[in-house]
């Protein structure tokens, strides 16, 4: 076999077996073939693009004048792409580089019924990234699938974790193949060739072809939007019906690289004088990749995480509070007090198999809903809550409503313990299709879900409480607490309702790290208080409660039960003790508050039991624990006491108990066990004066309030003054007390000492203030 350029000897080779006859098929290709890349002993992928004349091909036999019969249009001839039969200066196809994932260009719509073919070099070190899609109008629901989404043609590749996916729908089912068999984001230019007829097609990946064969029947593409190449247009996004499938759409993971030499149906296309016409924003005309690492100059703020992409960094900003590409913008909080909500409204129904959820939160309560995913028409749910300290993710695809075969019902993850601190955690959420994975502060669990249906469909995305409950059986507790830097599948919801970039938001949680006092009620006098059903905590138990008050001394909590089994949380002295027997005996907490709490101000109590009796009673910032022996449930019967007691029942209290009288204060934000019971509406019975809200005392201190140096003492009900350390007595401390004496000479007065009958039982004292002006003063005691 001899090669020849120009007359010139270039080469000359010989056959490897043992065969002088040359055969051939029912085509002679010029000038390229439907399926170059897999062309065997060839490592040219593209078809030729430049001139060619005087093709001509002869044998023993006969000549063949190729390009004069294909210019006469011999019937024996087949045309394919744009050809023009005169020589003409070929444009050179420079690549493009995506310098972002918001950037993307626009090809005109690609007709490709029956046949079709696309290739393409991209590069880049990115694991994730849409590369192209496309797709038609939406069809009806399909047979037996009542109230799924309709479905509509598409067609697109996408790169995740590394992989090239192919993905095609042709209106009678999807197919979704690996076309790569290792990962893809090596920074080396990789080929790309895809080819279809009907049905049947090939995508070919480094010369490695993979055959693939589409499910139903249809043997028809039919695609209406444009092609678009890098990522999709953000103001598209809402109006395009994504398919769930394609998971980088709906993550919002735009490819960032370089593209090169993109063939469609045989013809070239040029992306840079596209990119240039649509004025396409970061889209650069050439490739490089930078050596420098960009991660070098530290360049995410506020402890973000930087990851090198291609030739960019990326920010990691979750849990920092901030968000922004360097992680420069504070992240909106949002404060709830149990009755407060976000409820973002989407303007159509969406369906998704793979979110990204983040969001930070802080909360002493062990129980509330953080946010939730809820569809109007399905059961289905993404479901972020705190149940008892632990983080629950919920995540329930309602196969009843599409016909598929059920799983064995919600998949449930657990993350994290005792988040009930008053401290910020940070949770995230990623599934793709059938993976869970939930994290909280970095430490993940995995799971994996049954069942083969993995579409979440969502018309809201809630917080704080979940108001659509037709389809949930157990509605989660409403949430206490803050809740900051909320992003789902890359959309920052919270900021978007603060900064009125979105319209279809409904809130009336608060703005900013707010004080929290939810469903305040006032217990007037010390012999108020209510009844609640019987508290439930037998094996472990989460209370949550704030109150405010001056009284130094008064019960909070009491519930008895079978056998000596009781719990009593009351003020002693100004600090709180939790008092409890589980059948061992009775045992006391004490509170260590740095100093005492009845000086009106909010203080937030804590009490929990965990299944290994391991007691926690946290005031304010102040905790401390005990671990029981022995028994293990609390067996509780009767009615829940709140702020008191009857009279009588003071006298029958545990010996540990030190209350003898009611609570005079407000109490506000009671959690039992995750449910938030309305003290006023929810009481079996209401005994003196309780009373919505807190006002406080309606009269407090100041430094006027007590005359002549007194000392203010704060009361519930007003205040007193404690004159001991002047000459004056009086409500106010302005009463003149005893004179005696005369201006001028000797005086005197004596006082009859007690006798015993009128002593006290722990000794007196006798107090004099003296106001004298002689030189010698004489004090006698008889």
């Amino acid at each position: 076999v001899t090669i020849s350029v120009d007359g010139i000897l270039t080469t000359t080779g010989y056959t490897q077996e043992d065969y002088t006859m040359l055969g051939s098929d029912d085509f002679f290709y010029i000038g390229g073939s439907p399926n170059t890349a897999d062309l065997p002993g060839s490592p040219v992928s593209n078809n030729f693009m430049g001139c060619l004349k005087d093709v001509v091909y002869k044998n023993n036999d006969f000549k063949l004048e190729l390009s004069r019969l294909a210019k006469e249009g011999d019937p024996k001839m087949k045309l394919q792409g744009d050809l023009s039969f005169r020589c003409e200066d070929v444009a050179a196809l420079d690549p493009v580089t995506f310098e972002s994932p918001e950037a993307f260009v626009a090809l005109p719509r690609w007709s490709a019924k029956r046949t079709g073919s696309i290739s393409l070099d991209f590069r880049t070190t990115e694991p994730n990234g849409l590369l192209l899609f496309s797709q038609g109008r939406r069809a009806g629901a399909g047979a037996g699938s009542h109230g799924a989404a309709p479905r509509a043609d598409y067609f697109a590749m996408e790169l995740l974790d590394g992989y090239l996916y192919l993905l095609l729908d042709m209106g009678s089912g999807g197919i979704k193949l690996r076309a790569s068999s290792r990962k893809v984001n090596d920074g080396e230019w990789c080929h790309v060739d895809f080819q279809r007829d009907g049905r049947k097609g090939s995508i070919s990946v480094n010369s490695r072809s993979t055959p693939f064969l589409a499910t139903g029947e249809s043997e028809i593409l039919d695609l209406e939007s444009e092609l678009y190449l890098g990522g999709l247009p953000e103001g598209g996004r809402v109006d395009l019906p994504l398919p769930p499938e394609v998971w980088t759409a709906a993550l919002r993971a735009g490819y960032v690289g370089c593209v090169r030499d993109l063939f469609i149906d045989g013809r070239s296309r040029d992306l840079r004088g596209l990119a240039e016409a649509q004025a396409a924003v970061g889209v650069a005309p050439f490739c490089s990749r930078e050596t420098l690492k960009q991660c070098n100059s530290a360049p995410c703020r506020n402890g973000g995480v930087c990851r090198e992409g291609w030739n960019r960094f990326v920010c990691d900003c979750v849990g920092t509070g901030f968000l922004g590409r360097v992680c420069e913008r504070e992240a909106t909080v949002l404060s709830y007090d149990g009755s407060m909500y976000m409820k973002i409204m989407l303007p159509n129904a969406v369906h998704t198999e793979a979110e990204d959820v983040s969001l930070r939160f802080m909360s002493q309560r062990a129980y509330g809903l953080m946010m939730a995913t809820t569809s109007r028409e399905s059961a289905d749910t993404l479901r972020l809550e705190l149940d008892g300290g632990q983080m629950k993710l919920t995540v329930n695809l309602d196969c009843l409503r599409v016909g598929c075969a059920p799983s064995k019902g919600p998949e449930t993850l657990f993350a994290g313990h005792k988040l009930n601190d008053n401290e910020w955690h940070t949770v995230r959420v990623v599934r793709r299709g059938k993976s869970l994975q939930l994290s909280v502060d970095n430490v993940t669990v995995e799971g994996q879900m049954a069942g083969a249906h993995t579409r979440l469909e969502f018309h809201n995305i809630e917080t704080g409480i979940m108001t659509e409950r037709r389809f949930i059986s157990v509605v989660p507790s409403n949430f206490i607490g803050h809740l900051s830097g909320l992003v789902f599948n890359g959309q920052p919801y919270m900021d978007q309702c603060k900064d009125g970039d979105i319209t279809y938001c409904e809130l009336n949680a608060r703005f900013g790290l707010r004080a929290i006092v939810a469903d305040p009620v006032t217990f007037k006098s010390r012999s108020s208080y209510l009844a609640l059903a019987t508290l439930q905590a037998y094996a472990s138990m989460h209370l949550f409660f704030q109150f405010k008050t001056t009284a130094p001394d008064g019960l909070l909590l009491f519930n008895s039960g079978n056998g000596n089994d009781f719990i009593v949380i009351e003020l002693v002295k100004g600090y709180i003790h939790y008092v409890f027997d589980l059948g061992n005996g009775p045992s006391l907490m004490k509170g260590n508050s740095d100093k005492p709490v009845n000086d009106n101000q909010w203080h937030n109590v804590v009490v929990s039991r965990d299944p290994g009796n391991v007691h926690t009673l946290q005031i304010d910032s102040r905790t401390v624990t005990q671990h029981s022996n022995g028994a293990r449930n609390l067996d509780l019967k009767g009615e829940l006491y709140i702020g008191g007691l009857s009279k009588n029942m003071f006298h029958n209290l545990p010996k540990l108990v030190a209350s003898r009288d009611g609570f005079q204060g407000c109490l506000a934000s009671v959690d039992l066990n995750g449910r938030l019971p309305d003290l006023i509406a929810d009481a079996l019975h209401r005994i003196g004066q309780v009373e919505r809200g807190c006002d406080g005392p309606s009269t407090t201190c100041t430094e006027e309030s007590c005359a002549n140096q007194g000392v203010c003492l704060q009361q519930w009900d007003g205040f007193t003054c404690d004159c001991t350390m002047t000459s004056y007595g009086g409500p106010v401390c302005n009463d003149r007390e005893y004179r005696t004496g005369r201006v001028r000479g000797a005086g005197g007065r004596s006082w009859p000492v007690p006798g015993p009958r009128d002593a006290p039982e722990e000794g007196g004292s006798l107090r004099a203030v003296l106001l004298a002006s002689f030189s010698s003063l004489l004090i006698t005691r008889d």
